[in-house]
């Protein structure tokens, strides 16, 4: 994988800079680099993030499992964590296509063009990759198509892995909100029924489910509030690195946007905006998921409770 790095950081990162500093100060050449430069930084910082987060990462995964395993079998909760999990994995193969079909589609087009046309064409990046030049000409255009190939499948990769790992420990989150919101409406329909029965025979185990829950509730918020803090850690620097990067590309592209081929404007337009999309979305799902709780917590039936009944749920709450 340092190898593909590498090509990826003299494809890109490298290539552009010395081509920065050839046509600085024309204001559209400029702009592309910068674009170009600005674009890389995101697939690269990806993995600079995965390649020295392990030990936080593997924190992270330890306690997603550990609060997986938290919540009991066969509970309504369970089974409503299990159904955001699933609706996870089918996010994550979309990702998965769209970002194989992005970068092939990236690469198949220039290649479709040479095969059929009377040019030779490679994949869009303004000026030429560092050395090769001129890059049209063989054996340069086989070695430059290969290694802009193989800085690609790294660009792919990256994103890829890093965006599922998003989505996956997003989706953990949102799953003990939903959780915890779950037995709270479980609190409610138990009361309810102990309202409408007041002679069920099975009043007392219903008051123990009760307490049951309640303890759950809490215990899983504190874990909930604990995972929250770690994630937060893991992100916080690399959520504003791809702000900082994203809003320059995004700039850059709308100043170049008559004169670039319109390959890297998709490009850049899937591959890079999708995190921020993502990450927007993401944090959206989460405040939804708090407040859903929030509401769940005041409307779960307090005051159908017997005083009897509150005091020992307290007393098992806070002991």
């Amino acid at each position: 994988m340092l190898v593909f790095a590498g090509t990826f950081i003299y494809v890109g990162t490298l290539s552009q800079l010395v081509y920065l500093v050839q046509v600085f100060p024309d204001k559209i050449e400029t702009f592309k680099a910068l674009n170009c430069i600005s674009a890389t930084s995101v697939p690269l910082s990806k993995f600079f993030f995965m390649l020295t987060s392990r030990s936080r990462l593997k924190t992270v995964f330890e306690l997603s499992h550990h609060g997986l395993s938290s919540i009991p079998e066969g509970s309504a909760a369970k089974e409503r964590m299990l159904s955001t999990l699933r609706r996870a994995r089918y996010a994550s193969w979309f990702v998965v296509a769209n970002q194989a079909l992005t970068h092939v589609t990236y690469l198949l087009m220039p290649l479709v063009f040479t095969v059929f046309g009377n040019d030779r064409y490679l994949p869009t990046t303004p000026g030429e990759t560092y050395g090769l030049s001129p890059k049209y000409e063989t054996p340069f255009f086989e070695i430059t198509f290969v290694l802009t190939c193989v800085a690609t499948a790294f660009s792919a990769i990256n994103q890829t892995g890093y965006i599922v790992l998003f989505i996956t420990l997003v989706t953990h989150e949102l799953g003990h909100f939903y959780a915890i919101t779950q037995a709270l409406d479980d609190i409610h329909d138990i009361l309810s029924k102990k309202e409408k029965s007041c002679n069920n025979p099975d009043e007392e185990t219903s008051d123990d489910s009760i307490d049951e829950l309640l303890i759950f509730c809490v215990k899983h918020h504190q874990f909930l509030m604990h995972y929250h803090s770690k994630i937060r850690v893991l992100y916080k620097v690399i959520f504003g690195a791809h702000f900082l990067s994203m809003t320059i590309v995004l700039v850059t592209t709308l100043q170049t946007m008559n004169v670039w081929d319109v390959r890297n404007t998709i490009l850049t337009g899937v591959t890079g905006i999708m995190p921020l999309f993502l990450y927007c979305f993401g944090g959206e799902l989460l405040i939804s998921a708090g407040l859903e709780m929030s509401a769940a917590v005041y409307s779960c039936g307090w005051e159908l409770m017997e005083a009897k009944q509150a005091k020992r749920s307290s007393y098992h709450l806070f002991k």
